[in-house]
């Protein structure tokens, strides 16, 4: 606990929060181990994909509500790209860690990249709900859960105010939080396995992110009521712990660079997605939430990690990718309000509900752009670090 990996502090997470990783391969070290804190921009790139995912769910269902009773597939790619957030975030912060790095720093580091972003989406958003009238806004109840969501403390209860409450998306930044606190703990743990341990691990994380559905299914709401599955599968974040664990284990796979069946990136890509659409009319929905697609994904996750420790080509790594992948965290906070409020303006004036969400789109880049700029990269290079450890960093050399 009292020392752990540094990351970068470049780092960024993000559903909610996952890590942007350092951009140079892990060299392999001779006995097949590599060195771990290289960058993996092609991570990042991955990173955009995923919130790109959620943007795709919220306009697919602002486009046709009636997704939100038949639950097709279109519903479940926003669900699987938060999977994969979780999944990633666990890889690229044990990627990225180094023996020198203590537990407060590193909530430090993770407070800078989260809290700015969130509490100002926030506020903008009470603000407008405030403004509006809007009874979520109003009343004794409604503020406590409005206050428990700027603390990302709501998903701890079963409700759906509390869920809804504040910057509706801001949920999984909550499960982020708590994986934040747990990472100090977890990580000399999952360092001390062994390669067979590793595999054990792995097996293990994809087995209870199995068994969650099974007994929410049989024992929390044999009735196949959809709330109680919904909140304990997909927004409690002791539940969605195991994701976690499982990138993280996945990281310490590529780092002991133990050899599995290669698999490449489009076709890992292509089993999530035949996951999502076969699946979704196969298994009941609680199955959907996380245990459908998890185990396609981590292979995706490590496919894509692969391409930067091989130093393979890959399209992900390509510039653009990694700047949106860079501006994922700020597009995943903005997203819905921006597709909300543009929704509801131009519908009113009589555009269709496709093009109202076309028009948005442009204006979620931009203001995802502005809250990157402004606020997340700025707060990261102020609070990241402590004032004395910026003082001490030395300073560039002077020229001859």
């Amino acid at each position: 606990m009292r020392h752990l990996s540094r990351l970068s502090s470049r780092s960024a997470t993000g559903p909610g929060g996952v890590p942007a990783a350092r951009t140079e391969a892990g060299a392999p070290a001779g006995d097949g181990r590599r060195s771990g804190g290289g960058r993996l921009p092609s991570l990042t790139g991955l990173r955009f994909t995923a919130a790109g995912g959620v943007v795709f769910t919220h306009c697919a269902l602002l486009v046709s509500p009636r997704l939100g009773r038949t639950l097709g597939p279109e519903v479940w790619v926003g669900a699987s790209a938060v999977s994969l957030f979780f999944i990633l975030s666990g890889y690229v912060l044990t990627h990225s860690a180094r023996p020198t790095d203590t537990a407060r720093s590193f909530w430090r580091r993770r407070a800078a990249k989260i809290l700015p972003n969130h509490v100002l989406t926030w506020c903008v958003v009470v603000g407008a709900l405030a403004f509006a009238g809007t009874a979520a806004a109003d009343g004794g109840s409604g503020t406590v859960a409005h206050l428990a969501s700027l603390f990302l403390v709501n998903t701890w209860v079963p409700s759906e105010r509390f869920l809804s409450a504040g910057n509706p998306v801001s949920w999984s930044l909550a499960a982020e939080m708590f994986f934040y606190l747990l990472f100090p703990v977890l990580l000399p743990w999952i360092r001390r396995l062994s390669r067979r341990g590793l595999l054990i691990g792995a097996v293990s994380a994809i087995a209870l992110v199995w068994a969650g559905p099974v007994f929410s299914t049989l024992v929390l709401h044999p009735g196949g009521q959809l709330f109680p599955g919904r909140w304990f599968l997909y927004m409690l974040p002791v539940t969605r712990l195991p994701e976690f664990v499982l990138g993280m284990i996945a990281a310490r796979i590529s780092a002991e660079g133990i050899r599995l069946p290669r698999i490449g990136v489009l076709p890992a890509a292509l089993g999530v997605i035949s996951a999502v659409v076969v699946n979704s009319s196969l298994l009941p929905h609680d199955f959907m939430y996380a245990a459908s697609t998890v185990a396609p994904l981590v292979v995706l996750v490590h496919a894509t990690a692969e391409l930067d420790l091989r130093g393979r080509p890959s399209l992900l790594r390509t510039a653009p990718l990694v700047f949106l992948g860079e501006i994922s965290y700020a597009m995943y906070l903005v997203h819905l309000v921006v597709l909300g409020l543009t929704y509801l303006g131009l519908t009113r004036l009589g555009w269709s509900a496709l093009a109202a969400i076309l028009a948005a789109l442009p204006l979620v880049f931009l203001f995802s752009w502005l809250l990157y700029a402004g606020v997340e990269r700025p707060c990261m290079r102020r609070f990241s670090t402590s004032r004395a450890h910026r003082r001490d960093r030395p300073g560039p050399a002077a020229a001859p």
